[in-house]
């Protein structure tokens, strides 16, 4: 399957309460009909003072999952697509300022188990099972490192509370040798106590997961589930 993002900026003169509750509805409302979307989230950037001024450069995360490549680069180009979603993204978006991505993603970390002492509430959890969950985007820009994914990634997840964590890489068929991004990284919770509890509880864990990345875009969104894959 393949994972497609899209960083999404606000436009200018439209507020953040119109802009989220725009790509709600009637935006999400018209994409999620796309015909080639298998899955569809929509993550809602939300302030946190563990990251720094740079976390509101977009608005958020579109999500999109496809179960072909053919789907995928033909997305923008899809009939309904280009009928009912396109026209609306100037009502909230920048569209000059978009970026993208499609990839395909690694699981580390599928969810939580009590084999490794998490509490029995966080074992029984599960992202697909919930509307709107907690999460931590980091998007890994050209310039930034290439070591960004470490052998030690999973573990320093756990250690700040992740109950989900997976990194995605540029899809080879897609973008050949020249990707927008050298790749994605997303860490799950439940709510975004649960992530600042976490990385509040090992600063450690969570500067040396992030600062690897090198130059990045980083935000922590709300993502709300449209379609489930």
């Amino acid at each position: 399957m393949i994972h497609f993002f899209v960083l999404v900026p606000r436009a200018e003169g439209v507020s953040e309460q119109r802009f989220h509750d725009h790509w709600r509805h009637p935006h999400a409302t018209l994409e999620r009909l796309v015909p080639t979307a298998r899955g569809y989230v929509l993550g809602h950037q939300t302030h946190t003072d563990l990251l720094g001024a740079d976390q509101a450069e977009f608005g958020g995360v579109t999500e999109v999952a496809f179960d072909t490549v053919s789907d995928a680069a033909g997305f923008g180009g899809e009939a309904f697509y280009r009928r009912h979603v396109e026209p609306d993204e100037p009502a909230f978006a920048d569209v000059s300022r978009l970026e993208w991505i499609d990839t395909v993603e690694e699981v580390l970390v599928p969810r939580a188990s009590e084999d490794t002492d998490v509490p029995h509430a966080d074992a029984l959890w599960l992202h697909l099972d919930r509307p709107v969950t907690a999460k931590l985007m980091q998007f890994v820009r050209r310039g930034g490192d290439a070591g960004w994914a470490g052998s030690d990634d999973a573990e320093l997840g756990r250690r700040i509370g992740a109950l989900r964590h997976a990194r995605n890489r540029p899809h080879p068929e897609v973008h050949g040798d020249d990707p927008p991004f050298l790749g994605v990284r997303q860490l799950w919770w439940p709510t975004i106590t649960a992530f600042e509890d976490g990385a509040r509880g090992d600063p450690e864990a969570f500067r040396r997961l992030l600062a690897r990345a090198g130059d990045s875009v980083t935000l922590l969104v709300h993502a709300e589930r449209y379609l489930r894959w």
